[in-house]
C-alpha cells in the first residue's frame, strides 16, 4: 500500500539462527560459542533488556528471580584516558581487576573509548591519531569509502610490558596528558563478583565525581494479547527452509508488536483490513493470554544478561510433568561501530517437547533428554553518520 523502503533499510541485516539448546548448561561456565550464547557474548556494551513472558509463568517465578538474580548497579565517572593508568585504579581495576567502561561519543565523529578485559580502544579522527603517536589501522567511518578518516588503536593493558618506566607504555601516558587529555564521562561496571556492579565506598573512584546508579526493572502487563501457538512448529534440521524463515519473520513482528503494545496484538482487535493488513501468525490456533515485560535500562554487562538467560531457562522448565513456558527477552546495544554496527538481539525460548525435564544444572545434577528450542535474532545497522 506504501512505500516505505529506503536505502538505508535495504542494508540493513538480521541474522537468524534456529538452535537446540544443550541438554545440560552449567551456569558457571555457560557456552560461549553457540547460539544464543554467542549473541549474548557478542554485545559487551547493551543499554536496555526486556523479558517478555506468560503472567502466570511470571507469577511462578518472581520470588526467584528476585532472589537469583545480581542487583545491577553501575557508575557514571567523569575520567581522563590518564587517570585510567594511575595507581590504585589501573592496578585494582585493570591489572588484577575486571571492569566495563565505555565513554561518552559517538562513533565515526567523535573521539569514542573502551575498555573491556584489559585492553582499551580508541577510535580517532586521523588528526589526533598522528599526533598521538600510537599504532593503529584505519577503519570505516561512513564517509568517503576509501578515504582513510578515521583509526582504531587497541592497547592491552594487562600485558607485562604495560608498565610504568617501559618505554611503550611512557609513549601511552605522554599522549594521554598532552594530546588526549580532556576528562570524559564514562560508564562504569565493576565484573568482580562480589562488588555487585559497583561499590559505594569505593576510595579508588572518590575522585572521579562518581554517580552511582541502581536499575531496577520496569513492569508492563498486557492484557488479551494473542498467542501463536508455540508447540506445533517443527525447529528440526528436517524443516522445509522456507517454511522456517517464514515463520521466524512473523514471530519476530509479532514480538515487536507486543513491545510496542500494539493493538493490532491484541484478540479484542477489530481494525479495518482495509487499513492493516496484519494478522497473528496461525491466528486460527492463537490463544488470548496476559503478558508481562520487564524491562531494565541503564549499563548492563553481558555476564549478567546471561545469568537473566540462565535464570529464565531453569525457572520457566518444567517441574515433574507440568509444561514448561515460552520466553523471549531482546537487548538493545549501545553502538560502537559507525558502520554496520551490531544494534542488538532477541532470543526466544520455545516450550519443551513432551515435558522433559529442565536443562539447567540445579542441586539434583538432573539431565534432559532433549534440550528446548530457540531463535536468536541478531540485529546489524547500517551507518550512522
Amino acid at each position: 500500500m506504501f512505500d516505505l523502503e529506503d536505502d538505508a533499510s535495504r542494508r540493513e541485516k538480521c541474522y537468524t539462527a534456529v538452535a537446540q539448546l544443550p541438554s545440560f548448561i552449567d551456569s558457571k561456565q555457560p557456552p560461549m560459542k553457540k547460539s544464543p550464547f554467542s549473541a549474548i557474548w557478542g554485545h559487551p556494551f547493551v543499554h536496555t533488556v526486556e523479558v517478555i513472558l506468560p503472567e502466570a509463568t511470571y507469577k511462578t517465578i518472581e520470588s526467584s528471580l528476585d532472589t537469583k538474580l545480581p542487583k545491577l548497579r553501575y557508575a557514571r565517572v567523569f575520567m581522563s584516558l590518564s587517570s585510567l593508568l594511575e595507581g590504585d585504579f589501573f592496578n585494582a581495576y585493570i591489572k588484577s581487576g575486571n571492569i566495563l567502561m565505555i565513554s561518552e561519543g559517538r562513533p565515526g565523529s567523535d573521539n569514542v573509548f573502551t575498555l573491556r578485559d584489559g585492553i582499551l580502544k580508541l577510535e580517532l579522527g586521523k588528526e589526533i591519531f598522528e599526533r598521538t603517536g600510537l599504532t593503529g589501522r584505519p577503519i570505516r567511518s561512513g564517509g568517503r569509502k576509501h578515504a582513510k578518516e578515521r583509526y582504531l588503536v587497541e592497547i592491552n593493558l594487562r600485558l607485562p610490558s604495560m608498565l610504568h618506566g617501559k618505554k611503550g607504555f611512557e609513549k601511552l601516558v605522554w599522549a594521554f596528558k598532552n594530546v588526549l587529555n580532556h576528562t570524559v564521562a564514562w560508564l562504569f561496571y565493576d565484573l568482580a563478583s562480589a562488588s555487585s556492579g559497583i561499590s559505594s565506598d569505593d576510595p579508588s573512584l572518590k575522585g572521579n565525581h562518581p554517580h552511582i546508579i541502581d536499575c531496577e526493572p520496569v513492569r508492563t502487563e498486557y492484557r488479551d494479547i494473542l498467542v501463536p501457538p508455540f508447540k506445533g512448529m517443527n525447529m528440526t534440521e528436517t524443516a522445509p527452509e522456507q517454511e522456517l524463515k517464514d515463520y521466524c519473520d512473523e514471530i519476530s513482528e509479532w514480538l515487536g508488536m507486543v513491545a510496542l503494545g500494539s493493538p493490532r496484538a491484541l484478540a479484542s482487535d477489530d481494525v479495518d483490513p482495509y487499513l492493516c493488513r496484519y494478522s497473528i501468525p496461525n491466528v486460527d490456533e492463537a490463544k488470548p493470554s496476559d503478558i508481562v515485560s520487564l524491562r531494565w535500562h541503564g549499563f548492563l554487562p553481558p555476564k549478567w544478561i546471561m545469568e537473566l538467560f540462565l535464570t529464565l531457562l531453569q525457572d520457566t522448565s518444567p517441574k515433574d510433568l507440568e509444561a514448561s513456558s515460552w520466553f523471549a527477552f531482546s537487548a538493545s546495544a549501545l553502538g560502537r561501530e559507525a558502520v554496520e554496527g551490531k544494534d542488538g538481539y532477541t532470543v526466544l525460548t520455545f516450550p519443551s517437547v513432551g515435558g522433559t525435564n529442565n536443562n539447567v544444572q540445579k542441586s539434583s545434577g538432573t539431565r534432559s533428554e532433549v534440550g528446548r528450542s530457540c531463535v536468536s535474532w541478531e540485529y546489524v545497522g547500517v551507518s550512522i553518520v
